[in-house]
């Protein structure tokens, strides 16, 4: 009994020279060049992803896959692109981009979230401290931030004062 791994099933050696094969006839043609196209083959089976700017390339970069000597089948993930579309994608990062430019920057942090904040990474510190130091060290610790706000406040009220 075989069990799946999870890994796509090794490679045939036929399959890489059909890959290569494949890769050169298409860029051979100086229509396919510009088309940003992938392929993989596994067991004589081409797949086919990317994007193709007509119906008429479509058609013809499928057909060529398919009139190559060795594919057993072909698997088509491409996506046709017309020149509507590239105008609607453009228009559309356009707009994006004039509504990031135009955006107003967001705001700062109210003081009440930082604080709130800072409290709770206060109280995680002491609770650290208690496992590892001990009771004496976390009062210590306590008396010491209480210091430090001291300090904090007293220095916002010499700024509203001024």
């Amino acid at each position: 009994m075989e069990s799946f791994s999870g890994l796509p099933p090794p490679e045939k050696p036929g399959d890489s020279a059909l890959a290569h094969r494949i890769a050169d006839a298409l860029a051979a043609d100086e229509r396919f060049r510009r088309q940003p196209l992938a392929l993989q083959v596994q067991n004589g089976v081409v797949i086919l992803t990317g994007t193709v700017e007509s119906p008429e390339i479509y058609d013809e970069v499928t057909g060529r896959v398919r009139q190559t000597p060795g594919v057993r089948d072909l698997c088509d993930a491409l996506i046709v692109r017309d020149g509507e579309a590239w105008l609607r994608e453009a228009r559309q990062f356009g707009e994006l981009a004039a509504r990031l430019a135009t955006q107003p920057e967001t705001p700062r942090p109210r003081p009440v979230a930082v604080t709130a904040r800072l409290v709770m990474l206060a109280v995680t510190a002491i609770v650290v401290v208690v496992e590892v130091a001990g009771w004496l060290a976390a009062v210590f610790g306590v008396g010491l931030l209480a210091w430090l706000a001291d300090v904090l406040l007293r220095r916002r009220r010499r700024r509203l004062t001024d």
